[in-house]
């Protein structure tokens, strides 16, 4: 059982570590998400030209992708410093945005998934990524989480984690596996927020901790940031600004509280 004291110890490992989170990321959420990064103690980098790609990874702790504003040219280069990245053994996050909803979305998440340590995507996504035929609306899920669980713990099964994010969170390595109960239905009205809670991971991951364990910390993080922003603002514009502030600045006497009356953080075997 993960408690708020050791989710307490290990963001302060994260601080003092500052991992540099390289971002090949879409366009409409790239200012949240580095601001989120620099908000958590992290250090966001963003790329757009692959002839940079084998300097940036050089002093990066891992890689983040996100599809949301896919195309040929991005394709390419997600490809090949994916690849880069895997042979320097750098951890690579996966956001695989809007895949199911056109196939070339579809294709590329599923090109790129090979490179992944850890994927994070709601569960239309995930199911996508199987190749297993859902509705996906955009970027919105069309499925309860539960039932793309399956096929999060066969895809975890490549040697890699899984997360699903959605009213409840549900991580997975195939062996261990947890659902988170934090949040807010604020979080789904303000845009980036899986983004960011991708690169959040990110951060996480390359901070040192094992890949399970990462997307755990950072899920778990985010969602109780998610649920103390929400008691102070009650809309959206507000609660992103909130937020933010959270994640620079977290209560955690107010996380202790969530979590005792919700009963559990996550099981973490």
């Amino acid at each position: 059982m993960i408690t708020i004291a050791e989710l307490q110890h290990v963001l302060g490992t994260l601080r003092a570590k500052k991992p540099l989170v390289l971002s090949l990321t879409n366009v409409v959420t790239m200012d949240f998400m580095a601001n989120g990064l620099l908000a958590l103690g992290a250090i966001p980098l963003m790329s757009q030209d692959i002839a940079e790609a084998s300097e940036l990874l050089a002093i990066s702790q891992a890689l983040n992708i996100n599809i949301g504003t896919t195309n040929e040219a991005f394709n390419e280069r997600a490809i090949q410093t994916a690849m880069l990245a895997k042979n320097a053994g750098l951890p690579v996050v996966l956001d695989p945005v809007g895949a199911g909803a056109s196939r070339l979305r579809t294709d590329i998440a599923q090109n790129l998934m090979p490179y992944a340590t850890i994927i994070r995507g709601n569960s239309s996504e995930i199911v996508a990524l199987a190749g297993e035929i859902n509705t996906t609306r955009g970027v919105e899920a069309s499925i309860a989480v539960a039932d793309a669980i399956d096929t999060a713990n066969t895809l975890a099964l490549d040697k890699r984690v899984v997360v699903i994010s959605g009213v409840n969170d549900y991580i997975t390595d195939g062996r261990n596996s947890c659902y988170l109960p934090f949040g807010s239905p604020l979080m789904a009205l303000v845009t980036g927020m899986g983004c960011t809670l991708t690169a959040v991971i990110a951060a996480f991951v390359g901070s040192g901790f094992n890949t399970y364990h990462a997307a755990l910390y950072a899920t778990a993080y985010f969602g109780l940031c998610g649920q103390v922003a929400a008691q102070q603002a009650m809309a959206p514009g507000s609660f992103r600004q909130c937020f933010i502030d959270q994640l620079y600045n977290p209560d955690w006497q107010q996380f202790t509280y969530i979590a005792e009356h919700l009963a559990v953080v996550g099981e973490a075997k």
